[in-house]
């Protein structure tokens, strides 16, 4: 049976309808010739990120530049017939890739259709056209200045993550006070979490001009390390069958660091604790079995890796926005 996506109006089909009546509006007012081209123009430089729209009307005007140029030399050499259309398409096409303004194809044919149906080949066609660019890309481009922040969407995913490591390490220490607690822990989600969390902020850095980073996808990037330490931590975890005196320490660890998975104030304590545990060891007895020894070495390993897992953060800091890094 088919199914139907959910009827949704984004912000961007907005920002789109908007500009494209513009553009009409305005090159209508202008008396412009072929007007509702301009409409297109807007649509095709309507893009998810600001550097992106810049980059597709800077690749759409020099196109379409190119264009105007060209068609108007050669029809007026060759004449405006069908043919000859096809010839300068045949070699345009490969001339855009040579300048990287490939993207600006499609509206380069709209501008080369309006050269090859006109009357009369002259300068009032050209500045026509000029026109025609200057509106529908501008239009898009003051469209494109206006994007919705992405902060409390960042934000939601920072606090996600940070509850599910939270959850993680109280598992961890219920783990070590009862070897029979069950870890039922979906790093697949978590992983999946933090793709998302990443994507999203590399697409903030496109939404600023002069910005080439985000604090947040440091952030995120940093979450994705320690969750495959936090996996290894778990596997070392459901290797432990033998009670150990270390056991019980460690639960009083994870605790603490559940409690405070985002500060990191806290995180030079909890490596100080560890620290701690590590010159305690030396006081705890042998173990006297084979199963205690294979335990004991799982422990100590695991104590190896949630050293790791403090360090990375204590090395990144505290999440600082752009505009608090800025003042």
């Amino acid at each position: 049976m088919l199914s139907l996506n959910p009827y949704r109006i984004g912000f961007r089909t907005i920002k789109t309808a908007i500009g494209m009546a513009l553009g009409i509006i305005i090159a209508k007012l202008l008396g412009l010739d072929n007007f509702a081209s301009s409409a297109i123009l807007v649509v095709l430089c309507i893009k998810h990120t600001k550097v992106h729209s810049l980059q597709a009307i800077v690749s759409r005007f020099v196109s379409c530049t190119l264009i105007l140029i060209l068609g108007s030399i050669i029809f007026s050499l060759l004449g405006q017939h069908a043919i000859v259309l096809g010839i300068i398409v045949l070699f345009f096409i490969p001339l855009t890739v040579v300048f990287k303004v490939q993207e600006g194809i499609v509206t380069s044919c709209v501008i080369l259709l309006h050269v090859f149906n006109a009357p009369t080949i002259d300068f009032h066609l050209f500045i026509n056209e000029i026109e025609l660019l200057i509106v529908g890309l501008g239009i898009a481009f003051l469209m494109n200045l206006i994007m919705p922040s992405l902060d409390k969407n960042l934000k939601a995913y920072k606090k996600n993550i940070e509850d599910s490591f939270t959850k993680i390490f109280i598992c961890f220490s219920d783990k070590c006070d009862d070897l029979q607690h069950p870890l039922d822990i979906h790093f697949s989600e978590i992983q999946l979490t933090i793709e998302k969390a990443k994507s999203l902020a590399f697409r903030d850095v496109k939404n600023h001009f002069g910005r080439n980073e985000n604090s947040y996808y440091h952030y995120f990037d940093m979450r994705e390390q320690q969750l495959d330490l936090i996996h290894r931590i778990e596997i070392m975890l459901e290797n432990v069958e033998f009670k150990d005196e270390l056991l019980t320490k460690l639960a009083q660890l994870f605790k603490e660091v559940a409690e405070n998975v985002n500060s990191n104030d806290y995180t030079a304590l909890r490596l100080h604790s560890l620290y701690e545990i590590r010159l305690q060891l030396d006081n705890l007895e042998l173990p006297d079995s084979y199963a205690s020894l294979k335990t004991r070495a799982s422990l100590i390993q695991l104590l190896n890796e949630l050293e790791s897992y403090l360090q990375i953060k204590s090395d990144f800091g505290s999440l600082k926005t752009y505009s608090e890094a800025a003042s």
